[in-house]
């Protein structure tokens, strides 16, 4: 099988607990970008996990690391999930992995999956099915088992 990494950034811990309900679906681990090394970022399958702040912003830990870490994407499948609030800030609702998505496709990744959208705040209800209908096509699209 494959190497996945599932690699978040968490200010309030939300993303963290999904980053982590997504690792156990894929059968690997999750780790803050703050603490990804090279093992992490050398995965066959790196799945990319950030929050929206303010107006569409990076969470604070990959806006810092972004620059450092795109070069490690390149040659790699990449999936990226976000969160958001799709109530309160409808106009920027997960702009933050979609920005995440377009760095990794720009240095070279082959993106995996549509960009799975989550609203713990308003819909967390649906996030359990949401994150299996995700996997199950991030690994077909990969050629994971």
């Amino acid at each position: 099988m494959s190497k996945i990494s599932v690699i978040y950034g968490s200010t309030t811990g939300t993303t963290e607990a999904v980053a982590a309900r997504i690792a156990a679906a894929l059968g690997a681990s999750a780790v803050n970008v703050n603490d990804a090394g090279d093992d992490a970022f050398g995965a066959d399958l790196l799945v990319l996990g950030t929050p929206t702040w303010g107006v569409g912003d990076l969470q604070d830990d990959w806006a810092a690391r972004l620059d450092a870490v795109r070069t490690r994407f390149a040659g790699r499948k990449v999936a990226v999930f976000g969160l958001g609030d799709s109530v309160g800030f409808a106009d920027t609702f997960c702009v933050a992995a979609e920005t995440l998505a377009a760095a990794a496709r720009d240095a070279g990744a082959t993106l995996v999956g549509d960009v799975l959208k989550l609203d713990e705040s308003n819909e967390s209800d649906k996030t359990d099915g949401r994150i299996a209908e995700w996997v199950a096509k991030v690994k077909a699209e990969a050629g994971i088992q």
